[in-house]
């Protein structure tokens, strides 16, 4: 994969659809593009595996999409929520706010040095 520009600020991460928030057009424009990529990777696997010695049969992407901090009108809980619902129904790619990626980063790290005896 690689990397792509991030959305604007001024893209929602969710919107209300029916009483519900879902994920808003640019998260999911970034999945389908995401998922078109591993559609090109699977086509090409044996050329890909050939000429380059790389599997690509087990890809899977991940789309970082932006800050909850962004949409200051819709509760946190409410986009993380509906970010979980849409990657329950994905099966190779996973969508995480920028928040998440660094919140999970914190945990490793301090998951990491607590294992290891250090104080973080």
């Amino acid at each position: 994969m690689g990397l792509k520009l991030a959305m604007g600020l001024n893209s929602p991460l969710v919107k209300k659809h029916r009483g519900a928030w879902v994920a808003a057009s640019a998260v999911n424009d970034a999945v389908s593009q995401a998922v078109a990529y591993l559609v090109g990777l699977d086509e090409h696997r044996s050329r890909i595996r050939e000429e380059i010695g790389i599997e690509t049969r087990r890809a899977s992407a991940i789309v970082l999409i932006g800050h909850p901090a962004a949409q200051p009108d819709v509760p946190e809980g409410a986009i993380h929520e509906t970010i979980r619902t849409l990657n329950t129904h994905l099966a190779r790619v996973e969508v995480l706010t920028y928040k998440e990626l660094v919140d999970n980063a914190e945990r490793s790290i301090g998951g990491a040095a607590t294992s290891s005896g250090r104080v973080p």
